[in-house]
């Protein structure tokens, strides 16, 4: 819950360089040395899921929802409002004595990690992938997890929940999802970027996940594929329907959904949006 700054208005009126301020306070020149782990991709990839797996190995912490740190609708955002929930005010108070955005987010996240007695924070937010070319500039020792998984059955999994805006239209978000990959795409490979299509995670897992932690430079667990494990999670604690499939055994049940869910005309149309990004991932045939 957000209420307008008037902190913010009345320091700008008494200060008129403060909004400027603020600005490059969101435009760091600053960097990271903290080897934080970054989830993205589009709505519906399995950001999720990933998020569970690695939050329960001993040396990471993920708790929560994503934080959308560095979304430019978050951004502009803090740019005229504050977090006024009393719960918060530790996290307002690292607000205020960071000098900017990126020294902001390794305090909360070192926050969180002592709370949680981990040494690795692990981010999830999936339209950070819009962000790519930020954070891999600003977070110089952080690894990043892209998820890849078809298009086609994200949105039939993104046209029910309640938090992804793209999902009450099949065109909308076919471009949304076009964009996310084009973002990825157009990065080209990079060694600390990780691509992990969430078909063959769901199909393979154990392997999947072992080659993930060997480029994290972590030893797996069995544990992270546990269902108790991810349950325990705090994200689970909502009991809302679209994580209900996240308490049972990963499965591949939810592979070329599409097929069955989406008429022959939705799924030529999602292809005329999106099918050349399809067919460079390996979703058409």
């Amino acid at each position: 819950m957000t209420t307008l700054n008037l902190r913010a208005i009345a320091q700008y009126l008494k200060d008129p360089s403060y909004l400027p301020k603020l600005i490059d306070w969101h435009r760091p020149s600053s960097s990271s040395v903290q080897d934080h782990i970054f989830i993205f991709g589009a709505p519906r990839s399995g950001t999720t899921l990933m998020k569970l797996i690695l939050g329960t190995h001993p040396n990471l912490a993920s708790p929560g929802y994503e934080t959308g740190f560095f979304t430019r609708k978050k951004i502009l955002n803090n740019l005229i409002s504050y977090d006024s929930n009393p719960q918060n005010n530790s996290v307002n108070q690292l607000r205020e004595e960071s000098q900017d955005i990126i020294q902001f987010f390794d305090a909360y996240a070192q926050q969180v990690c002592e709370e949680n007695q981990r040494k690795r924070f692990v981010e999830k937010t999936p339209s950070h992938v819009l962000r790519i070319n930020f954070l891999i500039k600003h977070f110089t020792n952080s690894q990043f997890i892209n998820m890849f998984r078809d298009g086609r059955d994200c949105y039939c999994s993104a046209r029910n929940h309640p938090n992804v805006k793209q999902g009450s239209d099949l065109v909308r978000y076919a471009k949304y999802w076009k964009k996310c990959v084009t973002a990825r795409l157009e990065m080209g490979n990079h060694p600390r970027v990780i691509d992990i299509k969430y078909e063959e995670l769901v199909n393979n897992p154990e392997e999947v996940v072992k080659n993930m932690m060997e480029f994290l430079n972590e030893q797996y667990t069995a544990k992270q594929l546990s269902p108790f494990m991810h349950s325990k999670n705090s994200i689970m604690s909502s009991k809302r329907e679209e994580f209900s499939k996240l308490s049972k055994p990963i499965n591949s049940s939810s592979v070329s959904r599409f097929q069955k869910e989406l008429s022959q005309k939705e799924i030529a149309q999602f292809q005329k949006i999106a099918g050349q990004e399809l067919e460079l991932l390996g979703y058409l045939s």
